[in-house]
């Protein structure tokens, strides 16, 4: 007969002979740089106490045929070691190593709890109540898609939102390579008709310099997945995911927004607009340098010039091209104009078309010429619109626009005197924050580097490859 089990509060350093009733509750693969894999996974007693597990990779093929998530076992010995690893899954002051001697045996053992998430509050991550070295599960409902960026020419697939709790807590998340991949996947075919919850497991949470209102806040808390353990869950059918839902009652946000590959998604957050910092168009042209501001104007026609409404992007064959929008708007507030040059990202909500649709609507007309626009862009003209932007002195005047919205979706008082440029004053700060890639050119300024793709439009000596790279999250 084996020795009688023991409970995981009981594992001792040095003790390698023992028996353990156990259920699997995480299981992943870890890819190592040399090539090799081995698998790491998370077990619970019946106590409900967690330690985490890793085996060797010479034994892989061995484990991932035998250990199974969410299956219980009866475990004979293994190697319990200090849990000093750069990152920690439990907070269990030790790990288990499965050596030589570890053996295990499939047995139903439902006296052990199922599995079970503890996610760290979002509240808890802003007051600063987590540790750097520890990974955490989070959950939170999609309030808002900052930027999507593609992999390829260097630079990584990367997807950063915001996710927000039933008390209004707001953090931000960054989703890297594969993760980025599946919320991108999951996004782009879908229009919700509810809200998107997002639960990650092990997530990693820095502190990170970040801006709110123009104004520099140090120190500000971001997530981020693990690169080996993170599990990313859309939409999860879960006890707990239901019960998140319904503790919004009928306050969850509107439906979900589906995603443009390679964009920046239109913000729903309008915590960006506060009207105190608004410009007149003419302020904004004078800033002496690279800053953010918050101007409005009404959107009265379109610039027709040589370039038309879309350009399409270099490739080789016809599978590499894709078509995007390129708009000129001319948008005047109190007798001041400016063009404003408008992406996919402020042009899709208008007309529910992405311009690769819009033109093969064209085709079909016989119309296939982008100095020829369709009606379906008149739903960008005679709007009042409020334009997040940042300016860039060191090409030609030019506007990057990093947020837009009309003021009947902000629900703006546009009699009040607060919006009225001419009367307000604002602090630009220099930024470290990456922006979307949309542009304005004050009319009568040089506007050459509209005819650009967004890659080269920002100036002949900086790249916005450059400015990605140099300002984004990484872990």
């Amino acid at each position: 007969m084996s020795k009688p089990p023991i409970l995981i509060k009981d594992l001792v350093k040095g003790n390698q002979v023992w028996k353990m009733h156990i259920r699997v509750v995480d299981l992943w693969v870890v890819s190592e740089k040399n090539g090799q894999k081995h698998l790491e996974a998370v077990i619970v007693d019946v106590k409900g106490d967690k330690i985490h597990v890793t085996t060797w990779g010479r034994d892989f093929q061995d484990w991932i045929e035998v250990v199974k998530e969410h299956e219980t076992y009866y475990l004979y010995n293994g190697e319990p070691v200090d849990n000093d690893g750069p990152f920690k899954i439990c907070d269990n002051p030790l790990k288990l190593i499965f050596n030589g001697g570890t053996t295990m045996s499939k047995v139903a053992i439902p006296e052990i709890p199922t599995h079970s998430y503890t996610f760290h509050p979002i509240a808890s991550f802003l007051k600063g109540d987590f540790k750097h070295d520890m990974l955490y599960d989070v959950i939170g409902v999609l309030q808002d898609v900052l930027k999507t960026q593609t992999g390829g020419g260097g630079r990584k697939s990367c997807v950063n939102i915001t996710l927000r709790d039933v008390e209004g807590n707001v953090i931000e998340l960054v989703l890297w390579e594969d993760y980025a991949k599946q919320f991108v996947t999951y996004t782009t075919p879908n229009n919700f008709a509810g809200p998107t919850i997002i639960v990650l497991t092990h997530s990693w949470c820095k502190t990170n310099a970040g801006i709110i209102n123009v104004h520099f806040v140090f120190g500000l808390p971001c997530l981020s997945n693990a690169w080996n353990g993170s599990k990313l869950y859309i939409n999860l059918e879960h006890p707990q995911v239901e019960k998140f839902k319904a503790s919004f009652g009928s306050n969850l946000p509107a439906a979900s927004q589906s995603l443009t590959c390679d964009s920046s998604v239109q913000s729903n957050n309008i915590f960006w607009t506060k009207l105190y910092e608004v410009k007149s168009i003419r302020a904004v042209s004078e800033f002496g340098r690279d800053c953010f501001a918050t101007t409005i104007g009404t959107t009265t026609f379109f610039n027709a010039s040589r370039f038309g409404w879309y350009f399409e992007s270099n490739g080789n064959t016809e599978a590499e091209r894709f078509t995007k929008f390129k708009l000129e708007v001319e948008v005047e507030y109190d007798n001041h104009k400016g063009i404003f040059v408008f992406w996919d990202k402020d042009v899709i909500p208008y007309t529910k078309q992405t311009a690769t649709k819009l033109r093969e609507i064209m085709k079909k007309a016989g119309e296939d010429n982008p100095k020829i626009w369709p009606t379906h862009l008149d739903a960008l003209l005679n709007r009042q619109m409020v334009f997040r932007i940042k300016e860039l002195i060191k090409s030609s005047l030019q506007l990057c626009v990093s947020k837009v919205t009309t003021a009947a979706d902000l629900e703006m008082d546009t009699t009040s005197p607060s919006l009225n440029p001419n009367q307000v004053t604002q602090t630009c700060e220099q930024s470290s924050v990456a922006q979307p890639h949309s542009a304005a050119n004050h009319k009568g300024s040089p506007s050459a580097s509209c005819s650009s793709t967004p890659a080269k439009r920002i100036s002949t000596s900086t790249s916005i490859n450059d400015l990605i790279q140099d300002e984004e999250i990484t872990p």
